[in-house]
C-alpha cells in the first residue's frame, strides 16, 4: 500500500511511459493499481484509456483537476472520491481488471486560481490550510485503503497539484537519461522538494532510454553505481536500467489489445519492469514504515 510520484525537473527523460508501465507491472502481478496523471499534457491518462474515454472524463468532469476542485468544497465527503477514477484502464487483458486510472486535464494549470478563490472564503490563511491538510490526509487515507499501488505521472515542475500529492505520497522515483542535462534535472528536483519543506524522500534514480553503445551514458550509470562525483549526493540509482528499445517504444504506439504483460512489452521488456517494481517495493518497505508514524502522527493532530 504505497504512493509513489515519478518526477524530474528535465523533460523528456522517459517519465510518462516509465510511470505507465510500473503501473501496468504491479497491476499484472495481481495489486490493485491506480494511476493518477497529473501532467496537464494528459499523456498518461491517454495512452491507458485511449483518447475517446479521455474525452468522455473531460466532458463529465471526472479529471484529478475536477477532484482537487471538489476537495475546496465545504460540503465534500470521502464516499465522492471513488466517483472520479475510470475502471478497466488497461489495453492489457490481463490487466485490465487490476488498474483504474484518475486522468488529468488540460484545466489543470487553473487549479492554482480557484485555490485563491477558496482562500478568500476564509478569516485566515492559517484557517484554509488546516482544513485543506485535513483534506488531503482524508484522500491519502482513501487511497492507501483502496488500493495496493498509487502511481502518480508528474509533469517536469513542482506544480501545484505536485504539491498536493508529494506530501501525501510514500515516496518519489527520479526516471532520467544518463546524461549531462537529465542528471542536472535531479539535482535541481532533490533541492526544489528541500526548500519546499516537503519531508517525502526518493527512493531513488531510474534510469531509462541507455544506450549501451553510449560512452557517456555508460560512463554515468558506472559512476552512479560506485557513487562517484556528483552521485555521492544523489539518490542511489535502480539496478534496473531500462533501454532506449524500440519494441518498448512501439508498445506505446499501438492502441490495440494486447493478451498479456509480455506481448506487449515484449518478454525482455517485461523481465525487466518486473525487476524494477520488485525492486520499488523492497525499498518501499523502509520508507512506509518510517511514514506510518508520520500519518499517525497527523492524524492525531487532526482529532
Amino acid at each position: 500500500m504505497a504512493i509513489i510520484l515519478f518526477i524530474n525537473l528535465k523533460g523528456g527523460v522517459s517519465k510518462t511511459t516509465s510511470s505507465v508501465a510500473v503501473a501496468e507491472t504491479f497491476a499484472n502481478a495481481g495489486k490493485k493499481v491506480l494511476m493518477i496523471d497529473a501532467d496537464h499534457q494528459c499523456t498518461a491518462g491517454e495512452l491507458l484509456l485511449g483518447e475517446t474515454r479521455m474525452l468522455k472524463c473531460e466532458k463529465r468532469k471526472k479529471t484529478l483537476h475536477d477532484l482537487l476542485i471538489a476537495l475546496l468544497d465545504d460540503d465534500f465527503n470521502a464516499n465522492q472520491l471513488e466517483t472520479f477514477t475510470e475502471k478497466l484502464g488497461s489495453n492489457i487483458n490481463d490487466v485490465r481488471e487490476n488498474l483504474e486510472v484518475l486522468p488529468c486535464s488540460i484545466r489543470i494549470d487553473d487549479f492554482i486560481t480557484n485555490v485563491a478563490k477558496a482562500k478568500r472564503g476564509y478569516h485566515t490563511n492559517e484557517e484554509f490550510n488546516a482544513i485543506f491538510k485535513r483534506r488531503k490526509a482524508m484522500l491519502r487515507k482513501w487511497l492507501i485503503g483502496s488500493y495496493d499501488h498509487v502511481i502518480v505521472d508528474c509533469p517536469p515542475s513542482i506544480a501545484m497539484q505536485v504539491k498536493v500529492l508529494l506530501p501525501i505520497a510514500d515516496a518519489f522515483v527520479i526516471p532520467s537519461v544518463p546524461d549531462r542535462l537529465s542528471i542536472r534535472g535531479c539535482i535541481s528536483l532533490i533541492d526544489r522538494v528541500r526548500r519546499t519543506g516537503i519531508k517525502t524522500q526518493p527512493l531513488g534514480i531510474l534510469w531509462s532510454l541507455f544506450r549501451k553503445q553510449d560512452r557517456i551514458h555508460c560512463k554515468h550509470v558506472s559512476d552512479a553505481q560506485s557513487m562517484k562525483g556528483v552521485f555521492r549526493v544523489l539518490p542511489k540509482s535502480f539496478k534496473t536500467v531500462i533501454p532506449n528499445a524500440a519494441p518498448i517504444a512501439k508498445a506505446f504506439q499501438n492502441s490495440e489489445n494486447f493478451h498479456s504483460h509480455s506481448a506487449k512489452y515484449t518478454t525482455n521488456g517485461a523481465r525487466l519492469f518486473n525487476q524494477l517494481c520488485q525492486e520499488i517495493d523492497g525499498r518501499l518497505q523502509a520508507e512506509i514504515e518510517t511514514n506510518e508514524s508520520k500519518w499517525k502522527v497527523w492524524g492525531e493532530k487532526k482529532n
